[in-house]
């Protein structure tokens, strides 16, 4: 009986080593000097060779075969975009024909901030009313960077809204410098479609005071609120990729798309570009995971591309969570004649290794026949003292090649003798417990 057990133990075991064989592809992995732990960072290149979503055919072997622990190593903190409301004043402007020559007053309050601002020209005429800039008071002498700002239309706000806006910045309410113009501000409803680009990017700055103009003919909408984004940046120093996907038609779906991403990528933004130049359809961005029919949205806006040339206007790209999929679907109403372009920006995975065994190490990628440990490398790395060395890989070669990539059949032979002398063991322990219960011992 226990012969059979360490018979059935020894198969389990020959059934779970992985060896690099068992995966199609490998790369050396170079490292600079000895160090306890190496990071690597995969990108789609990398990525495109494994079969799972999870990553969980990805490993690393020392050169004697072993496989060592390698786990993913997020970043402790994530970068967060944070809006905060920003208080402003309707600054008013002198009507054409009347002198430069201007007074102004400004009121503040107990804490330093503009409370009030009054215009006169010398002789004394009020300036016109619907005539004004708005002036923007941070209220802090160094308040941190901002490049992004937001308008929040009221809601009895007069429909459509077309300007075009200028920026600029000052510390002292005397010299101004000019951070965006031509900025545009659009708000109107076309056939049912809200088309709304009400964010003003700008070159980063700290100055206290902001002052937004209109460049062109028109007037301020009522405005609800301005806010101001920054980003609070989580110290992920890794870089921005790019994946550009053409779409292909669904047969009997007009406007409906598809697209085949080369790896499967952690998306964290996504954007499309339309084909053709005034161009406004409504788009529902869906996702679907591998071997399945049904697809889940991940996003609906109002694309649009209006204008040519610098006055070109475009929608804002939708928020998205991140997305590790292969297949992805846009439809569009009215539907879309050209298949947008679908942008995906991510940032490389980065993994983490131990230096366990001799080198040199390799990383291995695809398999159907195993599937890489959960190592506690976390645990390791909080315990050691010093941070993990970068690491790069070298050329890609072929390890197991397609034999790793085929479902694994040839080598069963091992489960199916580990079922069987399981079987075999408990079907001699019931035999024997018949024969104890049919001739108890005598007491």
């Amino acid at each position: 009986m226990r012969a059979m057990l360490m018979m059935g133990l020894l198969a389990a075991g020959a059934a779970s080593a992985a060896t690099p064989q068992d995966y199609a592809w490998q790369w050396p992995i170079q490292t600079d000097g000895e160090a306890s732990a190496y990071v690597l960072e995969l990108d789609a290149d990398v990525l495109a060779n494994v079969r799972r979503s999870d990553l969980r055919d990805l490993a690393v072997f020392n050169a004697a075969g072993e496989a060592v622990p390698f786990a993913p190593w997020p970043p402790q903190r994530q970068d967060e975009d944070v809006r905060e409301p920003l208080a402003w004043l309707r600054v008013p402007l002198p009507a054409p024909g009347q002198p430069d020559s201007l007074a102004l007053r400004l009121e503040r309050d107990a804490d330093g901030r503009l409370r009030g601002l009054d215009l006169r020209t010398t002789d004394g005429a009020p300036p016109p009313a619907e005539r004004h800039d708005l002036l923007v008071d941070r209220g802090e002498d160094e308040p941190p960077a901002l490049s992004r700002l937001h308008v929040q239309l009221a809601g009895d706000a007069a429909l459509p809204v077309n300007l075009r806006v200028r920026v600029s910045a000052s510390d002292d309410l005397a010299s101004w410098q000019d951070v965006g113009s031509g900025l545009p501000l659009v708000a109107l409803d076309d056939n049912g479609l809200r088309i709304e680009r009400l964010q003003l990017d700008i070159a980063s700055t700290r100055a206290r005071y902001l002052r937004l103009a209109i460049e062109n003919d028109g007037q301020w909408p009522a405005i609800a609120a301005l806010q101001a984004e920054r980003r609070i940046t989580g110290g992920d120093t890794r870089e921005w990729k790019t994946l550009e996907l053409m779409g292909i038609a669904v047969a009997g779906q007009p406007g409906t798309y598809t697209y085949a991403s080369p790896a499967p990528v952690a998306v964290e933004r996504m954007d499309l570009r339309l084909a053709a130049t005034n161009s406004v359809s409504a788009v529902q961005v869906n996702v679907r995971a591998p071997g399945s029919e049904w697809w889940q949205g991940v996003a609906g806006f109002t694309a649009f591309r209006l204008g040519n040339g610098d006055d070109e206007v475009r929608h804002i790209a939708p928020g998205i969570s991140p997305q590790r999929h292969l297949d992805w679907q846009i439809t569009t109403q009215p539907a879309l004649a050209q298949p947008p372009t679908l942008v995906l920006q991510y940032r490389p995975e980065r993994f983490v290794m131990l230096a366990q065994g001799e080198g040199p190490y390799v990383l291995v990628a695809g398999s159907a026949r195993v599937v890489r440990e959960d190592y506690p490398v976390q645990a390791a790395l909080a315990a050691s003292s010093t941070p993990p060395k970068a690491a790069t890989l070298g050329a890609r070669a072929e390890a197991g090649g397609e034999a790793a990539l085929a479902p694994k059949r040839g080598e069963d032979w091992q489960r199916w003798i580990l079922w069987a002398v399981l079987a075999l063991g408990a079907g001699l322990v019931l035999v024997v417990s018949l024969r104890v219960l049919r001739h108890p011992k005598a007491e």
